[in-house]
């Protein structure tokens, strides 16, 4: 096989590594019988066959539950409490000058305000069997995450793709020194470091974190609505503001600790990195606690025939085991007039 791989050389190698990659494939749908295309069409319109349970929506939460679908509002608060500790600091760092600083801030909501009305309208109309606000929640997260590994990572990336570093030029040989002259010469003959790469990717990271993280907030609020009660919705958005208190209070407070002189500072990499890595992984944690919390129910299940008759209930109660007791649920003659027209 390795002469004829000589033989054939990459191209074999690969025309090889697809043929074996089909084989698998072909394996596995006759052993499974499972068209993966069918089964992202039904993820996509709607599977108006699944047998689902629902009720957990139509009951009284516990102060435990409503803590743990308010958890990625944490998460995105330690995230907020990490960019704006140390964001403007990493990028005087590396070269962006005082007056581009706000510039930098007021692209997050230059590109907010055109994108944030876009993804609550999808959000709104979003027909996935998992639910309206959780694909979001999880698409804007993912966005939170690549920002928290940009940021303290933006000047070392440029350095990987060619940015100039002359850090040992800034220790200069003292008996060079010997007059103002001199030093003004030795300075002005020093080339500048430029950190054009370092500074896109940081930028980058600034602006996906900080735009990320503003537009999770509406889909997890919505979300933490939709899975409560009205009579719970008070209690609900009192733990929402107290999770996102509590994340941003322990947040601010990670950076105060030494992380230098501590052996995970060590290891990740020095004080900046050891707490955006501790938040990216609080982050994650918290986003999971939420996104297992409850299930949804879909938007083709509020918007199917029975649905829209009897104000949701019969067709959930009939279907998911929502109510229980089906009879105390009727439809009025206006409703059944009103639907039929």
């Amino acid at each position: 096989m390795d002469k004829l791989h000589n033989y054939q050389g990459i191209e074999g190698r690969f025309h090889q590594c697809r043929d074996n990659i089909k084989e698998f494939y072909e394996d596995f749908h006759a052993k499974k019988s499972v068209n993966l295309v069918d089964i992202v069409k039904k993820q996509l319109n709607g599977n108006t066959s699944a047998n689902k349970d629902f009720s957990h929506v139509f009951r009284t939460k516990t102060r435990t539950e409503l803590v743990r679908v308010s958890a990625a509002v944490m998460g995105i608060e330690f995230s907020y409490a990490a960019e704006t500790a140390f964001v403007s600091p990493t990028l005087l760092k590396i070269g962006v000058e005082h007056q581009h600083m706000t510039l930098v801030w007021a692209l997050s909501p230059l590109v907010g305000f055109f994108l944030c009305p876009i993804l609550g309208s999808l959000s709104d109309r979003c027909k996935l069997n998992i639910g309206r606000r959780r694909p979001f929640i999880l698409l804007l997260s993912i966005g939170v995450i690549f920002g928290l590994l940009l940021v303290p990572n933006g000047e070392a990336l440029g350095y990987w793709l060619g940015d100039d570093n002359f850090q040992s030029q800034d220790m200069l040989d003292m008996s060079e020194i010997n007059s103002l002259k001199n030093i003004t010469s030795i300075y002005n003959s020093r080339p500048q470091s430029s950190h054009s790469w370092g500074i896109f990717f940081t930028v980058l990271g600034t602006v996906l974190l900080d735009f990320d993280a503003d537009a999770c907030q509406s889909p997890a609020r919505a979300y933490l609505l939709d899975v409560c009660l009205p009579e719970d919705q008070a209690r609900g958005l009192s733990t929402f503001t107290i999770m996102a208190g509590l994340g941003g209070f322990f947040g601010y407070s990670m950076g105060g600790v030494n992380w230098d002189e501590t052996e995970i500072g060590r290891r990740l990499g020095g004080h900046v990195k050891a707490v955006f890595s501790i938040i990216t992984i609080i982050f994650i944690a918290c986003v999971t606690f939420t996104l297992t919390s409850f299930a949804e129910i879909p938007l083709w299940v509020l918007a199917n025939k029975d649905t829209k008759n009897c104000g949701g209930k019969m067709a959930l109660s009939k279907s998911y085991g929502a109510c229980d007791d089906d009879k105390t649920i009727n439809c009025t003659d206006d409703n059944k007039q009103g639907y039929s027209g």
